[in-house]
């Protein structure tokens, strides 16, 4: 997908081509009501159908809840696709290829060290089968199947220097190699060492299925246990989760993530059938990752270790995953060691078992905390109920934050004040796009707007509008449509969403376009609607003349200053007459 060439052109002949009844329909039931489709939207718990989709104009809106947008934005609701992936499943399904743009230098060089690590991979898989070695053995010794071995693409780093250096510095150079990770240089004299030896490789892939680094478990007791990939170009641990590009399909169509921590944990899971496993990578989790998730799914249950230190990673990895959105609940592995035991000893309907009683987040921690609370002092319950305020204070929603204030107070026998006032001012906002409230036009706007969309404007009203009256995003809106509009000509309403660059932009056009008809007595006071607006304009017009007059008055320039309070005079007169 990096590499179409998504233009705005492209991106009007996908639209132009996709039905979006179809989509939508493979979704939720859809019934022709009129000129448009209407069924119960996918998005929030309706019994009477307020979800409207329009053929002719590619739209799609709820009523309801207020969800609305194209075909592009309905994928990315409902399969966690961002802009690209849907343009290309759109043109996928309707048979049109998308053109590839010209890679630069940089990505040229970013492609010559994935062809590095891809023949690495090779390399070590070659080297785990020859003869009888000592990954082979580990692996016989964890019950590792030969097929899970070649799906997962094992290998063996051999206990020499210089093994990849020879198997690939000749073709590749060893700066290369180093690049990537692989090789490392010499302290003392020239040359370059392998940095991976007696090691059982694992590659580790991108969510494209790409390989860009390795995780090397250690075969002779040395430390680190596992040694991954160092940064570079194509390896970025913190925004990388391990199993992804096999997982995110089966994470978007069932809309839940399971989150381990190593590698064996989410391969004995993927393996075993179940859907949606990814790993940490055995370190703390990232907001990178977490938003990574949030991309493909809004819930993720964790299923670390379990003993102390794995349940202790949990409740800190919690806290990342709700500050990205995400609805967030733990796995008791019952006095299981990790997932993997589990599945090795009791099989994959245990681990099943086990997954179905997973609790909310807030109902582990108080678990943890809280399981024995009449023993516990005034001061130990005071330090107790300050484990959960990370946990409160990345919680968005302000209903579900004060329901979980309200169960630890409850747990600890506390009133819910004392606990809400450790939160008070510590509660996170939002600053993830996605979830920043959007701005809306007020009633007036929609009302003149809809009006003129469907044709009902006298051509005196119609002369009266001016962008500078409308806010963001409903002047952007206007001023896209607005020689359509003064010229009565029909709006191409897939063209107007192609010159649209925001959410809240695309928003307002499928709710102001698949809006019902505007009746007679609505239309008759019109007037009382634009007024409202001509005011505002002015009112924020004088605002704005003042300041430019203190401006000028600094400035020492008389003549725009005398300009200034001309306008000002006349934006005054303006104002009387229309109180």
């Amino acid at each position: 997908m990096a590499f179409s060439d998504l233009n705005d052109n492209v991106i009007a002949q996908v639209r132009q081509a996709a039905d979006i009844v179809d989509f939508v329909g493979q979704v939720t039931p859809l019934k022709l009501a009129g000129k448009s489709y209407k069924g119960l939207c996918p998005f929030h718990r309706e019994k009477t159908p307020s979800f409207t989709v329009d053929r002719g104009k590619g739209l799609f809106h709820c009523f309801g809840c207020g969800a609305g947008g194209d075909v592009f934005k309905f994928l990315s609701m409902t399969e966690r696709f961002n802009f690209p992936e849907a343009v290309e499943y759109v043109a996928a399904r309707v048979g049109i290829e998308l053109p590839k743009k010209k890679r630069t230098a940089k990505e040229n060089d970013k492609e010559d060290l994935l062809e590095v690590l891809d023949e690495a991979s090779e390399a070590f898989h070659q080297a785990l089968g020859w003869g009888d070695n000592v990954a082979k053995r580990y692996l016989d010794e964890r019950g590792v199947a030969h097929d899970i071995v070649t799906k997962y693409g094992f290998g063996y780093a051999p206990d020499s220097w210089d093994y990849i250096l020879t198997r690939l510095s000749r073709k590749h150079g060893e700066k290369k190699l180093e690049s990537v990770g692989l090789a490392m240089p010499r302290k003392t004299g020239n040359g370059f060492y392998d940095r991976f030896r007696n090691r059982l490789m694992i590659p580790i892939h991108n969510e494209s299925g790409t390989i860009v680094g390795f995780g090397g478990r250690s075969l002779d007791g040395s430390d680190p246990k596992y040694l991954n990939s160092p940064e570079s170009d194509v390896f970025n641990k913190s925004r990388l989760l391990y199993n992804l590009h096999r997982s995110k399909d089966a994470m978007r169509r069932k809309d839940r993530a399971i989150l381990v921590e190593g590698y064996f944990d989410a391969i004995a899971i993927d393996h075993a059938g179940v859907p949606g496993v990814v790993a940490s990578m055995g370190t703390s989790l990232t907001s990178g990752q977490a938003s990574l998730l949030r991309r493909f799914t809004t819930n993720v249950v964790i299923a670390y270790d379990g003993d102390n230190a794995g349940r202790n990673a949990t409740l800190r990895a919690a806290p990342v995953l709700l500050a990205a959105g995400l609805n967030v609940s733990a796995l008791d592995l019952r006095g299981e060691k990790d997932p993997d035991t589990v599945v090795q000893k009791f099989g994959v309907d245990r681990f099943l078992e086990l997954l179905s009683n997973a609790t909310d987040i807030f109902e582990f921690g108080l678990g943890e905390w809280a399981g024995d609370v009449a023993k516990l002092t005034g001061r130990e319950k005071s330090e107790r109920v300050e484990h959960f305020i990370p946990l409160l204070s990345a919680v968005s929603d302000p209903v579900v934050r004060n329901d979980a204030a309200q169960r630890i107070a409850d747990a600890f026998r506390l009133e819910f004040q004392t606990v809400w006032s450790r939160v008070r001012g510590k509660a996170s906002t939002p600053t993830d796009r996605e979830r920043q409230p959007l701005g809306q036009p007020g009633s007036a706007e929609k009302t003149i707007l809809i009006a003129a969309i469907q044709g009902k404007l006298t051509a005196p009203d119609l002369a009266r509008l001016r962008e500078e009256y409308f806010e963001e995003p409903g002047k952007a809106l206007f001023s896209i449509m607005k020689d359509a509009l003064m010229s009565g000509a029909p709006i191409d309403f897939q063209q107007v969403a192609t010159h649209l660059r925001g959410e809240a932009e695309l928003n307002l056009l499928s709710e102001l376009s698949l809006s019902e008809d505007i009746d007679d007595q609505t239309l008759q006071r019109i007037d009382e609607n634009l007024r409202p607006m001509e005011r505002a304009y002015l009112e924020r017009r004088n605002l704005e003349i003042q300041r430019d007059i203190a401006e000028a008055q600094r400035q020492g320039d008389g003549n725009r200053e005398d300009e200034l309070v001309a306008e000002k005079m006349r934006i005054s007169r303006m104002l009387n007459e229309a109180k």
